[in-house]
C-alpha cells in the first residue's frame, strides 16, 4: 500500500513539474539567443508600449472587467490585448504578427491563454538582428531595402477578435505554466516574444520576452482577463536593408542610396538611376527623391532622356534646379538659379559708362559727393555693389 502511495506521489510530482512550464531544448536555446529570461508568476499588467490597436493607451493599463470600460479591451466576459507578437523565431530575428491575446476560463475552474488574428486579418513581417536581413533573416547581406516604416500608430485601426485560433502558430519559450496566484491552481502562464518599444525612424523596433497570464478574479467569478508584463532584456531588430547604428539606439540604412530609391518622386523611376554618374537629390516639398548628375559640368539632356551629358557652365547655361536638365539661355539673357518663373533665364544688365562711374541710373549731378561715387571705391566688392545696387560701403 505504501509503495502504491509513493508511486502515486511520484506520478503527481512529475505531472506537476510538467505543468509548471512546458518547453523543449529548441525553445530554451532560442530564449538564450534573445537574452534569456526567468519565468515570473501572478503579476499584474505592465505591457506599456507593447499594446497596440484601438484604445491602446487605456488597454495598456491594469484594470478589472467592467461594463463601463471601452469595448475594445473586452471580449465577451474576459479581457484581451493586442500585440505585435512573434510567430516564428530564430537566432537572427523573428516574424511579428498583429495578434489578439486573450483568455478563457471556467467558473470554479482553470483559466487558459488563447491567441487570435485581429478582426482585420493577418499582418506579419520579419525584423532582424544586426547583420541579418530578409525573409527568416537568413541572409547576411541585404537584398534591396524595405523603407516602409513600422510605428505604433500604424495599428490604431486594428480591433481585437476571437474568431480564429492561432495558438499553434505562436512561438512560445514557455507555455502551460499553471499557477494559482492565490485564487485557484489553474491560471496559465506563457512566455512569448513581442515588440516592446518603437523607433522614431520607424525602420525597426525593440523586442523582448513577455509573460502572459490568463487571470481569473475569483473562484466563483465569471470575470477574467489577461495580464502581460516584460521579462528579460530588449533587443533591437530592423527592417530589411537596415542595421543597428553604433549606439544600438536606431536602425540605419546599410546602403542609403538603395533605400532612397524606394521613395523616388513621380516620374522618376528607380531604374533610371545610374550609380556611376548620378546621386540622389531630396525634394523636401514632396518628401521624395529625384537624381542629379554628380559632375557639376554635366546635366540631363532632357526630361525624357536622363543621361548625364556636358552642359555649359558659363553665365548662359547650367543644370536646372527643378529637374537637373541642362538649360541654355538665349543671347541677351543669363542663367539665374532663383528665377524659376522665367525658366531660370533673365535679361542681362546693361551698364553705361556713367553707370560704371557713379552707379546704376546715377550721374555726377545726382551723386556729387566723390566719396559716394563708385569709381572711388578701393575694394572690388564695394565697387560692384555700388554700380549694381547703389549700395555704399558701411563705415567701420
Amino acid at each position: 500500500m505504501k509503495h502504491i502511495q509513493l508511486f502515486s506521489l511520484l506520478i503527481m510530482c512529475v505531472l506537476a513539474r510538467n505543468a509548471i512550464a512546458e518547453a523543449n531544448d529548441a525553445s530554451m536555446q532560442t530564449l538564450r539567443d534573445w537574452g534569456g529570461a526567468d519565468i515570473t508568476y501572478c503579476l499584474s499588467n505592465n505591457a506599456g508600449n507593447a499594446v497596440i490597436g484601438k484604445n491602446k493607451s487605456y488597454c495598456s493599463g491594469n484594470f478589472s472587467i467592467d461594463a463601463s470600460k471601452p469595448s475594445q479591451c473586452v471580449l465577451g466576459d474576459d479581457m484581451g490585448r493586442m500585440l505585435l507578437l512573434a510567430r516564428g523565431i530564430n537566432e537572427n530575428g523573428a516574424r511579428f504578427c498583429v495578434t489578439t491575446v486573450y483568455a478563457e476560463h471556467k467558473k470554479k475552474g482553470r483559466a487558459w491563454t488563447l491567441y487570435s488574428d485581429p478582426a482585420e486579418g493577418q499582418k506579419c513581417f520579419w525584423l532582424c538582428k544586426a547583420g541579418h536581413y530578409g525573409e527568416e533573416c537568413a541572409s547576411e547581406t541585404p537584398n534591396g531595402c524595405d523603407s516602409t516604416t513600422v510605428r505604433r500608430s500604424d495599428f490604431d485601426n486594428y480591433t481585437m477578435s476571437r474568431n480564429t485560433n492561432v495558438e499553434d502558430s505562436i512561438s512560445r519559450f514557455h507555455w502551460s505554466a499553471y499557477n494559482g496566484c492565490g485564487v485557484h491552481a489553474g491560471q496559465e502562464h506563457d512566455m512569448i516574444l513581442a515588440i516592446s518599444n518603437w523607433l522614431d525612424s520607424g525602420h525597426g523596433a525593440f523586442a523582448r520576452p513577455f509573460m502572459v497570464r490568463a487571470r481569473r478574479e475569483g473562484w466563483k467569478s465569471n470575470k477574467g482577463g489577461i495580464d502581460i508584463w516584460p521579462v528579460g532584456q530588449e533587443t533591437l531588430v530592423c527592417k530589411n536593408g537596415y542595421t543597428a547604428n553604433a549606439a544600438g539606439t536606431d536602425c540605419e540604412p546599410v546602403d542609403e542610396t538603395a533605400c532612397q530609391l524606394t521613395n523616388t518622386c513621380s516620374g522618376w523611376p528607380s531604374g533610371g538611376f545610374d550609380r556611376e554618374t548620378m546621386e540622389m537629390h531630396y525634394i523636401e516639398s514632396s518628401n521624395c527623391y529625384q537624381y542629379r548628375c554628380k559632375d557639376a559640368t554635366q546635366a540631363f539632356a532632357s526630361s525624357t532622356s536622363r543621361t548625364c551629358t556636358a552642359c555649359s557652365t558659363t553665365k548662359q547655361g547650367a543644370p536646372s534646379p527643378a529637374d537637373g536638365v541642362c538649360i541654355m539661355c538665349e543671347t541677351g539673357k543669363i542663367f539665374d538659379e532663383t528665377a524659376a518663373t522665367s525658366g531660370y533665364c533673365v535679361e542681362t544688365d546693361v551698364y553705361s559708362k556713367t553707370d560704371m562711374q557713379y552707379g546704376k541710373n546715377h550721374t555726377r549731378n545726382t551723386q556729387p559727393d566723390v566719396d559716394n561715387q563708385c569709381w572711388s571705391m578701393k575694394e572690388t566688392t564695394d565697387y560692384i555693389n555700388c554700380v549694381r545696387y547703389n549700395e555704399l560701403p558701411s563705415e567701420s
